[in-house]
C-alpha cells in the first residue's frame, strides 16, 4: 500500500445491534462444534476438543489478520480505541490451529465492526469441512438477522481455490462486507459492518497482502 491516504468510501450505521452481530459469532462457534461432532462420528473430535490449548500469536500470525487498523485507514476522522481488539490462537492435537481478531466497539454505534478468522488445517479435506462449516454458520446468522442480507459478488474479487465476496445489505443499501476463501489448507474470513467496500481496485489493496501473508503462515 502507497503511503497516500486512501480515500473515504461510503460509511453507513451498522445494520443491527451489537449484542445480535455478536450471536452471528456464536452461530459460526457452533457451526464450527458442528463439524467436530463429525469428527466425533469418526472417533477424533472430542479429543480435539479437549486437548485445544491457548497460544501466543506470532507476528505472521498478526500480519494475517485484518484488523480495525488496517479499515481504519480508509475512514477519515476515525481513531480506534485498540484496547477493544481481542486475539486468540487455538492449536490442536494434530497441529492444526485457528487465529481469531475482533474489535468491537459496544459504545459508539457508529463504529465499524471487525472479525476475522484463520484456520490452518492439518489436510485438505479438513479445510474443505472448515470452509463449509463457516458458510453454513453466515447463513444462519445473517438469516436471523432481519432486514440484512449478504448479496453475493465474486465479481469484486476473487481468490484462491474457492472464494465468496458479499456485500452486507439494510434495506437495499450497501452496510458492510463479508469474504470468505480457501486455498490448499487455510481457511479466512472477514466480516466489516459500518463500512463497504465495493471496488475491486479498493477491495485488492484490502485483502491481498493479508491473504499473502496467510499463505506464508507454517503448515502444521
Amino acid at each position: 500500500m502507497d503511503s497516500e491516504v486512501p480515500p473515504v468510501l461510503p460509511q453507513a450505521s451498522p445494520p443491527v445491534p451489537r449484542k445480535s452481530r455478536t450471536w452471528l459469532f456464536v452461530v459460526l462457534g457452533l457451526a464450527g462444534a458442528a463439524m467436530l461432532g463429525f469428527l466425533v462420528v469418526v472417533g477424533t473430535g472430542a479429543l480435539f476438543v479437549l486437548t485445544a490449548k491457548d497460544q501466543p500469536l506470532s507476528a505472521n500470525d498478526k500480519a494475517a489478520l485484518l484488523t480495525i487498523e488496517d479499515v481504519a485507514l480508509w475512514m477519515e476522522d476515525f481513531a480506534p480505541d485498540k484496547s477493544l481488539e481481542s486475539f486468540s490462537k487455538k492449536k490442536y492435537l494434530d497441529g492444526s490451529y485457528e487465529i481469531d481478531y475482533v474489535f468491537e466497539d459496544s459504545s459508539d454505534d457508529a463504529a465499524p465492526y471487525v472479525m476475522c478468522s484463520i484456520a490452518v488445517e492439518q489436510k485438505t479435506s479438513d479445510a474443505l469441512i472448515s470452509y463449509k462449516a463457516v458458510h453454513v454458520g453466515l447463513h444462519i446468522g445473517f438469516g436471523a438477522e432481519e432486514g440484512v442480507e449478504q448479496v453475493e459478488r465474486n465479481d469484486l474479487f476473487r481468490w484462491g481455490d474457492a472464494s465468496k465476496f458479499c456485500l452486507l445489505e439494510s434495506e437495499g443499501l450497501p452496510v458492510g462486507v463479508v469474504f470468505s476463501a480457501r486455498k490448499e489448507t487455510r481457511v479466512f474470513l472477514v466480516s466489516i459492518s459500518g463500512i463497504y467496500f465495493d471496488d475491486s481496485e479498493t477491495i485488492k489493496e484490502l485483502l491481498e497482502e493479508k491473504l499473502r501473508a496467510l499463505e506464508r503462515l507454517p503448515a502444521p
